[in-house]
């Protein structure tokens, strides 16, 4: 088969491989479109702790059912049109036990610890195999994974309805938290970003979202007026950087919650005075659970905002331009999402 194989670091090339072979409870997808993520630009230039080449990257997809191998029923067609949760975990210990795989300590993400979707097959467990309507555009059912990403973060923040909520970072996760906090019935919903392109896009999203840019606006000020002088009920930092961390406890009202999204690429300073004299809490968020993911899907299926999602996919490559696709998610820093067409 062919697949977009990163054979080392800022080097990535199409050739044939191997098709997977299938273990038992297994299942081969034939990809149709796969997401680049950031984390899959990390991998190709060198600044991702875990990933080594070789390695085919890639973990936002969506496909149809090649092969299966069980003596189970199952509920899918060979044909049919399919998402998969692309993690595993031990499946043994407590955390899975809890369906919290996504921190299991023997954790494989597809495309970062074992090969992804950026090929013509990818093999995934059936348990984390989903049907897909065929009437919903498969372009959008590409961004199910960010979309539990968002959904994962926005449920652990246990966000109640008429809460105020401020997004740290503006890029796809940003918008899609953004998108989900207005969804599960925050009362409001502000962006912090400093590209002004992403300003502009996360306000014809026309989802009532507000702004903040840190570089021009006078940030104390403009948080005070949304929200009533209390600052935010929950901060999601998602830039990973510097300024984020010193806006995150800035923001947030008094005893309010701040989750860490955005994983820095060095260490970076926390005011913990602040932590502790206005009793914030703090929490990590890593990937997403399979309830997340289950519930994205739904989302999508159920065309609750698939108009707004669509507007995130901003650029398409085919894969056999994969190079050019990857330096382009390097380079180009107005980009939502780029997705990559695999051939027929």
């Amino acid at each position: 088969m062919k697949a977009a194989v990163i054979e080392d670091f800022n080097n990535i090339v199409m050739k044939e491989v191997p098709e997977p072979e299938l273990g038992y409870d297994e299942a081969l997808v034939k990809v149709e479109y796969a997401g680049i993520c950031g984390t899959d630009v990390h991998i190709f230039s060198g600044h991702h702790k875990q990933a080594k080449p070789p390695l085919i990257p890639g973990h936002e997809f969506v496909g149809r059912l090649a092969k299966v191998n069980t003596d189970k029923p199952i509920d899918f067609k060979i044909g049919q049109r399919v998402a998969a949760q692309p993690l595993t975990g031990c499946g043994k210990c407590e955390l899975c036990i809890q369906g919290r795989d996504n921190v299991c300590v023997d954790l494989n993400i597809f495309g970062v610890h074992s090969n992804g979707c950026f090929a013509e097959y990818i093999k995934v467990p059936l348990k984390k195999v989903y049907a897909v309507p065929e009437d919903i555009d498969p372009k959008i059912v590409a961004l199910v994974e960010p979309l539990a990403v968002a959904m994962h973060d926005v449920r652990r923040s246990n966000l109640m309805v008429g809460q105020t909520t401020l997004i740290i970072g503006g890029g796809p996760i940003g918008i899609l938290i953004a998108m989900v906090a207005k969804l599960n019935g925050a009362s409001k919903v502000v962006i912090s970003e400093i590209n002004e392109k992403r300003i502009k896009f996360a306000e014809d999203m026309d989802m009532g979202f507000d702004m903040i840019n840190p570089l021009k606006d006078d940030v104390d000020g403009k948080i005070k007026n949304l929200t009533d002088n209390m600052g935010f009920d929950i901060v999601y930092e998602v830039s990973g950087v510097q300024a984020g961390a010193d806006l995150m406890t800035k923001a947030a009202k008094i005893g309010g919650t701040i989750m860490m999204i955005g994983i820095p690429s060095k260490n970076y300073n926390v005011d913990t005075g602040a932590i502790t004299l206005k009793e914030l809490k703090m929490e990590g968020v890593r990937i997403h659970a399979q309830i997340n993911f289950a519930a994205a899907l739904d989302v999508i299926i159920n065309n609750v905002f698939n108009d707004k999602l669509k507007r995130l996919i901003t650029n398409e490559f085919s894969i056999e331009n994969i190079k050019e696709a990857m330096e382009f998610s390097i380079n180009d820093k107005d980009h939502f999402k780029v997705l990559l067409k695999m051939d027929k």
